[in-house]
């Protein structure tokens, strides 16, 4: 039997090593380099009129779930954007949860009040998330027609994931509120609904300043003088 050369082996070891880091290295690289494709989700647009007064009052988007996710338990989140100053910006937002306390599918909606008070314009833009246990996906869902915001009104009620509700009864309980803090609000001003809460404004008084006061649709209340 021939007698191997030690030095010869051992070079022959360090070679085997060398290729196989390489090999790796490009193992990694190639993963790496894999295109990551982003979820597609569709849907659509359309007006709603929660008063019936036959004027929509909100923006509505209804999401077509993916079957995959039909029967969990998820929130369903959407940012309305649309374009100023030629790029998108984010002018509200809304979360619900899915299934919802009346089932159906989930479907986001926008206060036409707070699009007539910026007076934005569509076509609007709408950046949805999936989020639930080990779900959390986010990407485009879609673009709506070129509605105007002169189409809109600001109505009374208002629809969150609460339900629909009276900003009125709101207005009362914030009252309500601020004489059991003892905090003096003054004259009301301006009331809009955006990134699902109230924010009313107060103009204040000789001697109370301006107050800004938001209330949430699970009764949580903040507020800041102006």
């Amino acid at each position: 039997m021939a007698k191997k050369d030690p030095l010869r082996f051992f070079l022959l070891l360090i070679l085997i090593q060398i290729g196989a880091v390489f090999s790796w290295q490009g193992q990694a690289k190639g993963e790496a380099a894999a295109p990551v494709s982003s979820p597609q989700f569709s849907g659509y647009f359309s007006l709603y009129d929660a008063d019936q007064n036959l004027v929509p009052d909100h923006l509505a988007f209804t999401l077509d779930l993916p079957a995959e996710y039909t029967g969990e338990v998820l929130w369903v989140c959407g940012e309305l954007q649309a374009m100023v100053n030629n790029q998108w910006q984010t002018i509200d937002y809304a979360a619900r949860n899915y299934p919802g306390p009346y089932g159906g599918t989930p479907t986001l909606t926008f206060y036409g009040g707070e699009l007539k008070r910026l007076r934005v314009n569509g076509p609007f833009r709408i950046i949805v998330q999936i989020k639930g246990v080990n779900v959390n996906l986010s990407g485009v869902g879609g673009f709506s027609p070129s509605y105007r915001y002169e189409e809109f009104e600001a109505s009374d009620l208002v629809m969150c994931n609460q339900g629909t509700v009276s900003t009125a009864l709101i207005r009362n309980q914030i009252y309500q509120w601020a004489a059991q803090q003892g905090i003096r609000l003054g004259p009301l001003g301006a009331v809009t609904f955006a990134f699902d809460r109230w924010r009313f404004d107060f103009t204040g008084e000789a001697q109370d300043s301006p107050k800004r006061v938001w209330y949430a649709p699970d009764g949580r209340i903040d507020w800041v003088e102006r």
